[in-house]
């Protein structure tokens, strides 16, 4: 046997092994990722709405229907909002949405949980 003849079968293994390794980090990244990137996009969504709701808010009747449409809206989007993780205030010259809540997500080997914490402000008119 040659010296390259050598080299190259001594080297077959590695590049298979580099391949399941590879192929495992992507696989659990897919699998984190699917986990993950819903919930974050719900949360981006909700933080809209509650914007929205803080601009809008001073041609609502009451703060209790703004709550209303936001607790109605996190239903919707399935998130784990409670009337206790909502406060909604209105003073002379803003609105004031406060909103905050946890959601585990199963990793299978653990759970991770995401934490929202959000506030908005828009000024009334």
């Amino acid at each position: 046997m040659t010296s390259t003849n050598f080299e190259r079968h001594a080297e077959r293994g590695e590049g298979r092994i580099g391949f399941l390794i590879t192929l495992i980090v992507a696989a659990v990244l897919i699998f984190v990722g699917a986990k993950v990137i819903p919930v974050r996009i719900s949360a981006y969504e909700f933080r809209d709405v509650l914007r929205e709701e803080a601009r809008y808010g001073a041609v609502r009747d009451s703060d209790e229907q703004v709550a209303k449409r936001i607790l109605d809206k996190a239903g919707e989007l399935e998130l784990p909002l409670k009337k206790s993780g909502l406060t909604v205030q209105r003073t002379a010259s803003q609105m004031v949405i406060k909103a905050e809540y946890e959601q585990p997500i199963d990793l299978k080997v653990t759970t991770y949980v995401y934490r929202f914490k959000a506030t908005e402000k828009a000024p009334l008119f």
